[in-house]
């Protein structure tokens, strides 16, 4: 779906007029909808002053000019949702000029505001005010209520006021445009002579583009419109400085820029767990929107991976971008030592009221692996605290992989990923994943061992290995029955696995919990460690020299708790099971049957994680590896396999037409040599 989608401040703001005028100049390019139509029909109007226009049908018509919600109730029929609306969206070869209602915030119907359908489109859209007295104030409350969405430009329509414009551009940075309206009778004719379409403006033409392919998908869209006359930006005031304009790319200006993109990546960047001398171009990436990832040369991936198993919804999801701009008006950062916030708090509160035993606390760091560290260095120092010092002894599981700092890489203990360290680590003992083998590990230990360190369900980084909800149980069990502590390490598992928590299936307690990846469902970076009340307990004393000394500079930062905040509201409300059940049902219908072939070695699924492990040589670095990442990214998907081992972990969002594209890649990737 191409073109773009007319929005007014509020009702009668001039998006009718908008769209007449635009198409009176562009009827052979753009096609005209406007899904919910009140009262006097619109779509109507447009037909008959704009007759070249093709004009689709709305998918509801209401008689009473009320808002739409309203006016299907008094006629006691279905208002459409925004799922009804998509998928009622015209076929057809030409962009689509999209009208919609009212304003951004008015109700769709009961439950949902339009904003959400907006959103759901995914096009640019045009916002359209009027140039009367209060434009300011409409125009940027209209804005404000978009977050999340592209706005390409704003439109004022009526007498040209030049301080209107100006304030505009000054506190959104949206090109602002005026649109004097014809006078007198409008009829065909009167406006076919109109100076906007016998004669356009300059930026007419540029929001043309709009409807070009790849002109709604980047965010840096706005730079189509460079400045004329009648426009100011953010760049036309002063002391607001400027910058280089570009005008609208075309297909060799993209390559090109991509090309001086990768150069520049490969003299200044060292990316994570790349070789330097690594011969793939990294994936130039400009935006990215639900599971699309939008490149630099126009082309469009599905991010297969969750860009590193951190996107939950999916890219941008506008819920947690409304979070993050309110928070971003608000508190951006302050000290955490003897420092507290109400984002913070709230997350906090959020989080352990999903813990399988009441009271605890919630530790704030920044990632994955600094989660585990915190939780390591707490089982330790619970152990010190209760007179046994001791116990400096770990025990991980083989294929198990906790992170890249110090502690983390002791535990998890890759020969590969950490052999080169190995002289610099502390004890830890690796056994399978077995609660035998761990049995006898603990009694051959006994009295030495902090903790224990597991992945529930799925050790990811190891190769997506799964074990069933018993073995969890009876591996946990083992644990508490040698007085040892278990940590459960949740950075990839928290939300995947079908449930908040991956421990959950099995019904245990863990007294270490590591969160971090989809907290704030990928947006930021923040993570947790929660603290049962018995480790809780035992610094709960008022000798400062046992106190827990640790902490990072942005620790619990509030723009990242506050989207973290809104995530999990939203992961209380539960819709979002379906939509896991949704995509693991699919992978059992779609590549449980590649089991059969003869280089598959086997296939795994866990909740929304489907890992395709292929019979070729060479563990992680499996030459096959590389190939089957560039025939994916080539075939629109990106996949990362884990050497021989192909996985993929969508966004919750992921639409079916996607996990089809996915499937279809793996299994692709099943013929790959």
């Amino acid at each position: 779906m191409n073109g773009f989608v007319v929005v007014g401040t509020d009702t009668d703001a001039g998006k009718t007029a908008f769209s007449l005028l635009f198409l009176a100049a562009n009827a052979d390019r753009f096609d005209y909808w406007k899904p919910v139509e009140t009262g006097d029909p619109d779509s109507l109007r447009v037909r008959r002053l704009v007759p070249t226009a093709t004009v689709h049908e709305p998918l509801a018509r209401f008689t009473d000019p009320v808002a739409p919600a309203l006016a299907a109730k008094r006629e006691g029929r279905a208002m459409p949702g925004v799922a009804e609306i998509l998928a009622a969206v015209p076929r057809t070869d030409r962009p689509l000029l999209i009208e919609t209602f009212g304003g951004p915030l008015s109700p769709l119907t009961d439950d949902v505001l339009q904003i959400d359908l907006i959103r759901a489109f995914g096009l640019p859209v045009v916002l359209v005010s009027s140039s009367a007295v209060g434009a300011v104030g409409r125009t940027l409350s209209a804005w404000r209520a978009l977050a999340g969405v592209d706005v390409a430009c704003v439109v004022l329509l009526g007498d040209r006021d030049e301080y209107a414009e100006a304030q505009i551009a000054k506190h959104t940075g949206v090109r602002v445009e005026s649109l004097a309206l014809p006078s007198g009778e409008w009829t065909p004719e009167a406006l076919h002579a109109s100076e906007p379409s016998a004669c356009p403006p300059p930026w007419w033409g540029r929001v043309a583009r709009l409807g070009e392919p790849g002109g709604g998908e980047r965010s840096s869209r706005v730079e189509a419109f460079p400045p004329t006359r009648h426009s100011k930006t953010r760049g036309d005031l002063p002391h607001q400085g400027g910058g280089q304009e570009r005008g609208a790319d075309g297909p060799a200006e993209r390559v090109a820029r991509q090309a001086r993109l990768v150069e520049r990546d490969r003299a200044a960047i060292w990316h994570p767990y790349t070789s330097l001398a690594d011969p793939a171009d990294p994936l130039p990436v400009v935006s990215a929107q639900r599971e699309f990832l939008h490149l630099a040369d126009g082309r469009t991936v599905i991010d297969a991976v969750s860009s590193w198993w951190t996107i939950l919804h999916g890219h941008r999801h506008p819920p947690l971008v409304d979070a993050l701009t309110h928070a971003a008006h608000t508190l951006d950062h302050v000290i955490f030592a003897g420092v507290t916030h109400p984002p913070a708090v709230e997350l906090a509160e959020l989080m352990l009221a999903s813990m399988p035993w009441s009271g605890g606390r919630a530790f704030y760091s920044d990632n994955g692996s600094t989660a585990v560290e915190v939780a390591l260095k707490l089982a330790y120092q619970f152990w010190c605290h209760r007179g046994e010092p001791h116990r400096t002894l770990f025990v991980g599981f083989e294929n198990g992989y906790h992170g890249d700092t110090f502690g983390a890489m002791a535990v998890g203990r890759d020969p590969l990923f950490f052999g080169t360290f190995e002289p610099l680590l502390f004890g830890a003992l690796q056994v399978p994943v077995s609660a035998d083998t761990l049995d006898d590990a603990l009694k051959a230990n006994a009295g030495k061992v902090a903790a224990v360190i597991l992945e529930p369900l799925v050790q990811g980084a190891g190769g997506m290995r799964t074990h069933t909800p018993q073995e969890l149980r009876d591996i946990f069990e083992v644990t508490k029955r040698h007085g040892v502590l278990f940590i459960a390490d949740e950075v990839m598992t928290g939300c995947r696995t079908g449930r908040l928590w991956a421990h959950s299936h099995a019904g245990i307690a863990p007294d270490l919990i590591c969160s971090a990846k989809t907290i704030t469902g990928g947006m930021l970076p923040l993570s947790v460690t929660l603290a049962s009340p018995e480790i809780v307990e035992a610094f709960q004393t008022p000798d400062r020299a046992k106190t827990f000394f640790h902490g990072h500079s942005f620790t619990a930062n509030p723009l990242a708790s506050a989207v973290g905040a809104a995530n999990w509201k939203l992961l209380g409300q539960g819709e979002w099971q379906q939509n896991a059940a949704r995509i693991e049902a699919f992978w059992h219908a779609h590549l449980e049957p590649l089991r059969g072939r003869p280089r598959v070695k086997d296939v795994r699924i866990c909740g929304t994680i489907a890992a395709v492990e292929l019979d070729a040589a060479g563990g992680y670095l499996a030459e096959v590896g590389p190939r089957i990442r560039q025939q994916s990214i080539a075939r629109g998907v990106l996949l990362r396999p884990l050497g021989s081992v192909v996985y993929a972990m969508p966004p919750l969002g992921t639409s079916d037409e996607s996990l089809a594209r996915i499937a279809a890649a793996i299994a692709a990737a099943t013929q790959t040599r």
